[in-house]
């Protein structure tokens, strides 16, 4: 609670000041996997993430602050007696990125991500067995670290590679963390 009640601090100063709003839609393919676990054989996973977004820029057009809302599915493969088990995490990713624009519409970005757990569910076949259940011991709430960089066009189209690492551990029991590499684009009105 006290990490979401400073970052809405920070975006009602930001939007006091901000010089320029423009809102968006995103979307685009990710690469998941769990780090920090004692797996072995643990795999990537595609998945695909959308939403929208709002670009604050302030600074002179040098900066810009994009609190974003993103559905997210999320993961890893796992090969356990043979066969691959995927672990399916579905988010509701709220990622709060500040952008440094270096040269005309490429920028940089930088933020902290908090997500919220909208389901976890393990499926594949086992021992000719088809599994689809849920997984209990999931936790609710998943914070991150994102990096990436990006570029605009004039017309509103851009395009964006993102990595985020997890911070906390995923599982109440065990300490996988969430690693999500990705592509998007995107749209500003």
């Amino acid at each position: 609670k006290l990490l979401l009640s400073a970052a809405f601090a920070v975006c009602s100063v930001i939007a006091v000041n901000a010089q320029e709003i423009k809102f968006g839609v995103k979307a685009g393919p990710q690469i998941t996997n769990l780090t920090d676990h004692d797996y072995d054989d643990v795999d990537s996973k595609f998945g695909f993430h959308a939403g929208v977004y709002a670009n604050i820029k302030f600074g002179g057009d040098q900066f810009a602050f994009q609190p974003e809302l993103l559905f997210s599915t999320q993961g890893a493969k796992i090969d356990f007696l043979g066969e691959d088990i995927k672990y399916n995490l579905t988010y509701l990713n709220v990622p709060l990125m500040v952008k440094w624009y270096a040269y005309e519409g490429f920028n940089v970005e930088f933020g902290p991500q908090v997500g919220f757990n909208m389901s976890a569910k393990v499926k594949g076949e086992l021992l000719g067995e088809s599994i689809d259940e849920d997984i209990d011991n999931i936790e609710t709430i998943d914070f991150g670290l994102n990096i990436g960089a990006g570029y605009e066009l004039e017309s509103g189209i851009n395009f964006g590679i993102r990595y985020g690492l997890g911070l906390t551990e995923i599982a109440k029991e065990e300490g996988p963390k969430n690693s999500v590499f990705s592509l998007s684009v995107g749209y500003a009105f």
